[in-house]
């Protein structure tokens, strides 16, 4: 693997930036669950393909490769991009979110409402993984499926039949290897790259306090431990109650998904033609000087470690500049928020954003950095009257509200663990006495916020402002209230001695009663998310802020595709990581076809 996982390659001086002597087909800027596996793909069809990635691999690191420790992985430093956003742009309401994030003036950080004097306020921490596979090497590993209607509504839009959930399904059956359901199950997959397994459900045969808190759950909501929450059913976005969580581990609990993947291209006797170049941070794409519409032919990269400001070992280093030149394409694959960000450093975005950090335009798309989307998320975390004895792995919840627009709309999962979003040094832990079933809450309807530069250096990160609850706060808050509501009621009914339970929120104490706008109120200063998405996004040309076509081709670009979770119109479903592997494989399909046809015409 050594031979073409690189952190530097070789390159001819050419003025003021080298330019390298390879040459590729396609270069792929991002090693995350969207660029890493459409690398391989390209490779193994046999065109030389480059992966470009600012980090390194970590994929022999337990902390990453060991699914039971994302949140090792999400904390170290080896791998993390600090970003610091903005929920909304009400300064007094971003001052009470209780996981604020100071800078100290011994450098270090605090978390909290009461900084020491001299602290700058950074902003609501929002992780980032810059390692070889990207986000998909500090999650929790959470693989689940939008609803039909997430793919359907693509295929309105645009007019491509091709997104309609009906075709969509075969990704998802070309990335899995499935290891929950009896071998073919329709709709599930057997050979893929992706090991999809459930959590232990034979803790449920097993007498203890876990056990009895979640049959509680089971029979409040309905459903059992074992139920397939991806299965081919034409009534599955309408099912409800508990279901096995779904993940990308394999059974003995190693991480699967991006990184190995990429690895396993790289080691087949075959020898496809793919290079990985680590420590190479993308600045901007290079644009044809001669063609009448603007055409992708390469990229300019620094290379060296930990160049972006966002790694917490930044040190002021500049790297090397180099360009990088592509026959065929390039594709960009930073993620929701640095793909908007490296489009704009090349030119392709508002133009008024553009010439304010004296950036030639190339081409005006107002939409690039616009309709940042993310999930609202939240949790009823309580403790019990004593230790709670027994284990197991979380087990999923679904929820249809009261008055959710028409298909479910909450995803929970429940344990015994403490999680509430994301800081320096997150979770708090409550000792063993802590239960919680934390929710994701789909399809906000609220799809206001944005990724705008702060400058023209690609070392810094962008001002990013998700504006939540700007649309649909009632009603979305209602949904959240509601779920909370249910989760409560289902936890506690664990009677003695497990109960009484002590609420930590979103009504604290024993047996409170607090009002729903109290509730509320909590839920809306407090809600966290780390699934943004949407903001390039897909769309038809007539629409002013789509930023790609169906096949997610730039508009009015040539030689220049996005694919990411920021491509989707809108997030979809509650956890991206599985539907962005499939638009790698759909992505690979429409690439591969535009190649062939280009080869029988040429």
């Amino acid at each position: 693997m050594a031979r073409q996982l690189i952190a530097l390659g070789l390159f001819i001086v050419a003025g003021a930036v080298a330019e390298t002597t390879a040459t590729y087909d396609y270069i792929v800027v991002g090693s995350g669950p969207g660029g890493a596996p459409l690398a391989a793909n390209l490779a193994r069809a046999g065109y030389p393909t480059l992966l470009l990635e600012a980090g390194d691999d970590l994929g022999n690191n337990k902390n990453y490769s060991e699914m039971a420790n994302f949140n090792l992985a999400a904390n170290d430093e080896k791998s993390r991009w600090d970003f610091f956003v903005k929920h909304s742009s009400d300064e007094e309401r971003e001052s009470k979110y209780e996981h604020m994030t100071w800078r100290k003036p011994d450098g270090s950080f605090y978390v909290g409402l009461e900084p020491p004097e001299g602290s700058e306020q950074l902003g609501i921490y929002y992780p980032r993984s810059a390692t070889l596979g990207g986000c998909a090497m500090h999650n929790g590993g959470v693989c689940a499926l939008p609803s039909d209607d997430d793919w359907n509504a693509i295929a309105e839009s645009t007019g491509d039949e091709t997104w309609l959930a009906k075709n969509m399904r075969q990704y998802f059956e070309r990335i899995e290897t499935a290891h929950y359901v009896p071998a073919g199950t329709p709709g599930h997959g057997y050979n893929g790259y992706v090991n999809v397994t459930i959590s232990d459900p034979t803790f449920m045969q097993q007498t203890s306090d876990i056990q009895e808190i979640a049959s509680g759950i089971i029979k409040t909501v309905g459903g059992d431990v074992t139920r397939d929450i991806n299965s081919l059913d034409p009534d599955r976005d309408q099912q409800t109650g508990v279901f096995g969580l779904a993940g990308h581990a394999d059974p003995n609990g190693h991480r699967t998904g991006s990184n190995t993947y990429v690895r396993a291209t790289l080691d087949d006797p075959a020898k496809y033609p793919l290079t990985v170049q680590l420590q190479s941070l993308v600045t901007r794409v290079l644009f044809s000087k001669n063609a009448k519409t603007p055409t992708a032919i390469g990229v300019e990269v620094l290379r060296g470690q930990s160049l972006y400001k966002a790694d917490p070992r930044y040190n002021g280093t500049k790297g090397e500049a180099v360009k990088i030149f592509a026959k065929k394409e390039v594709i960009v694959a930073g993620g929701a928020f640095n793909t908007p960000q490296i489009l704009k450093l090349s030119g392709i975005g508002p133009a008024k954003e553009l010439k304010k950090f004296d950036i030639p335009v190339v081409k005006d798309l107002p939409g690039v950095g616009e309709r940042l989307a993310d999930n609202y998320e939240g949790g009823l975390l309580a403790l019990a009257s004593k230790p709670l004895n027994g284990s197991s792995g979380p087990f999923a919840v679904q929820l249809k509200t009261p008055t959710a627009r028409k298909n479910r709309n909450i995803y929970g999962w429940c344990k015994s663990f403490s999680f509430e979003g994301f800081w320096p040094g997150f979770p708090t832990e409550y000792g063993p006495s802590q239960y919680e079933c934390a929710f994701v809450h789909m399809n906000a309807r609220s799809q206001a916020g944005y990724v705008h530069l702060r400058s023209n250096d690609p070392q810094e990160p962008p001002e990013i402002n998700f504006e939540f609850f700007k649309h649909g706060e009632d009603e979305d808050l209602t949904e959240m209230l509601d779920a909370a509501k249910t989760f409560r009621k289902a936890i506690t009914s664990a009677g003695e001695p497990i109960g009484p339970f002590n609420e930590k929120h979103p009504c604290p104490g024993i047996n409170q009663n607090c009002t729903d706008a109290a509730q509320k109120e909590f839920l809306k200063l407090q809600t966290y998310s780390h699934h943004a998405a949407s903001t390039c996004g897909i769309g038809p040309v007539h629409d002013k802020l789509a930023v790609l076509d169906s096949k997610f081709r730039v508009h009015g670009v040539k030689n220049l595709r996005v694919v990411d979770a920021s491509a989707f119109p809108a997030a979809p479903g509650a956890f991206p990581v599985c539907p962005v592997f499939m638009l790698a494989e759909k992505a690979t399909d429409d690439i591969l076809k535009d190649a062939k046809s280009a080869s029988l015409s040429a």
